[in-house]
């Protein structure tokens, strides 16, 4: 098969499985239908990146009437790796759906729209024109709201589809108003030709205007502040849709801005609009998600602290790092996801063991030194030995990552506070340490040729380092302890209010027409009936 099919084949797959999966005869086979043709669009992802690693990259682009490009396809490095991350989250996703959803009528409604979502978002990270990339943008709004609002007419899920289409009503309209608005200004149509003329109005209002578009288009898609609620909304919907929604659906935003990133980083405004909206929705979303007592709650704050990483990532320049977290978050959040049932029971099951010994004061004391000691010593000896390239905020992005292997340690050493985990640190944070720059290194040389440099406006590294600072303080906020002053009482109060679904969510919890399954609530020291029914049902998601 000729790189010039896998291509198209790659796109199309999914949609065609779902196509047949809905003709009369074909819909008791629809779930397998869907499953074949997402895992069938996989392999060929896999096999295009093959041959765009060895022969370069790989288009089906034909121009239109003029000289300008309209319609077409383009597999590049950084896009036949995006592509590839979203058939493989499909197909993962689409063979637990056919067992989660089994007896389910929604099944086949499901495995249909779910290949449309995911031949629209492959054609977006893959166009290889400016309309193109647009319009498959929408196609993937239009399919994520039927997606969303599967189990209408439940009231949780018709408020979800609302909140959802209002979304993508705001994001399309600002995304769709930046195109036309670029165009006319005279800017560059091909998304390959983008960096060598990537805004003929940077610097006056329309190219201020236009990138300032594009930022609040990638904002809303991505659940940032003020276009939030959508995502936690969402979870009225069953497990897999919101594993779904990890394969490049919430991080499209991140995908936009790094597709367009000449056109963005060339102006002042965006730049600083985009620090602005990932600044507030880091900390906000990080506050709400350490006082969530539902798992699938917790993770969906967690992807919204996430995606404003990545967005200051891409603001900072830092484009090869915000594609290693674009794919990190995607794979190991879908996980999450598609375990949260699991992760629910084995926390009932934790909660009725006996509680650990306590961890005297001196022990605590050597042990919180020891995690970001360890962590500081395992990121420079990585780096040391695997010389990563230098980039604008490499070193602030270091200091990033120090943080949070040193919040892993500690959260490792107070569970396992033996000699045993204490050496099984030292040997296995080095390596996960070097992994993880590894990583990012290749990213770095493998990608370089398809990402376009930083640009005049790129954020400056003291923006992430303050964050860092605002986030190590959120991360360190006692809500749970017992001796907190009044305003932390009241901070407490807020953010657990803040972080709340509607008050129609929980019939969503039961897809329509089908029978109630009663949850037991166990009996569990130290946590209260109300307490264990909430993580019970808000964390299992949907019971057929």
């Amino acid at each position: 098969m000729s790189a010039a099919v896998l291509l198209p084949a790659a796109v199309l797959l999914p949609a065609t499985a779902a196509a047949v999966g809905l003709l009369p005869r074909a819909r008791s086979a629809a779930c397998r239908l869907a499953v074949a043709g997402s895992a069938l669009a996989a392999t060929a992802a896999a096999a295009l990146a093959v041959v765009v690693a060895v022969e370069g990259p790989v288009a089906t682009a034909r121009p239109g009437v003029s000289r300008d490009l309209w319609v077409g396809l383009v597999a590049d490095r950084l896009t036949v790796t995006l592509l590839v991350l979203v058939c493989t989250v499909s197909a993962v996703v689409q063979v637990f759906a056919r067992r989660h959803l089994q007896g389910d009528p929604a099944g086949r409604r499901f495995a249909a729209r779910a290949g449309f979502l995911t031949a629209a978002t492959a054609a977006m990270v893959t166009a290889a024109s400016l309309p193109a990339l647009a319009l498959a943008w929408s196609l993937a709004g239009a399919a994520l709201v039927a997606l969303v609002g599967l189990y209408r007419p439940a009231p949780a899920a018709r408020e979800a589809a609302r909140r959802t289409a209002r979304m993508v009503l705001y994001g399309d309209a600002a995304l769709w108003t930046a195109v036309v608005l670029h165009l006319a200004a005279g800017g560059e149509n091909d998304l390959r030709l983008l960096a060598a003329d990537p805004a003929p109005a940077a610097g006056g209002v329309t190219g201020a205007v236009v990138g300032c578009l594009l930022v609040v288009a990638a904002a809303a898609r991505c659940a940032q502040l003020p276009w939030h609620r959508w995502l936690p909304a969402s979870l009225a919907a069953p497990t897999p849709v919101s594993a779904l929604l990890h394969a490049g659906v919430v991080n499209a935003g991140g995908i936009l801005l790094i597709r367009l990133h000449p056109v963005v980083a060339a102006d002042w405004w965006a730049t600083w609009l985009t620090v602005a909206l990932g600044t507030v929705t880091a900390v906000a979303a990080t506050l709400i998600m350490l006082v969530r007592p539902d798992v699938k709650g917790a993770l969906v704050h967690s992807t919204m602290a996430q995606m404003a990483f990545m967005l200051l990532s891409c603001a900072m320049g830092l484009l090869a790092a915000a594609v290693a977290h674009l794919i990190a978050h995607g794979l190991f959040k879908a996980n999450l996801f598609l375990g949260s049932g699991s992760a629910a029971h084995a926390h009932v099951r934790r909660l009725q063991e006996p509680p650990p010994a306590p961890i005297g004061r001196a022990r605590a004391a050597v042990l919180a030194g020891l995690a970001p000691a360890a962590a500081a010593l395992a990121i420079i000896l990585a780096a040391r030995l695997l010389h990563p390239q230098q980039q604008s905020g490499a070193g602030v992005l270091l200091a990033f990552t120090v943080v949070t292997a040193a919040a892993a340690a500690w959260g490792w050493l107070r569970r396992r506070s033996t000699l045993t985990g204490v050496v099984l640190l030292l040997v296995g944070l080095p390596a996960l340490a070097g992994g993880y720059l590894a990583v990012l290194t290749a990213l770095t040389r493998g990608l370089g040729p398809a990402l376009a440099p930083a640009g005049p406006a790129a954020a400056p590294a003291w923006t992430l380092a303050a964050i860092l600072v605002l986030l190590a303080a959120a991360a360190l906020l006692p809500a749970r302890s017992h001796r907190r002053t009044g305003l932390q009482d009241r901070l407490y109060a807020s953010v657990l209010a803040a972080g709340q679904p509607p008050l129609t969510a929980a019939p969503a919890l039961r897809a329509p027409g089908s029978v109630p399954v009663p949850t037991p609530v166990p009996t569990v020291p130290g946590a209260t009936p109300a307490s264990v029914r909430v993580l019970a049902t808000q964390s299992e998601g949907v019971h057929p």
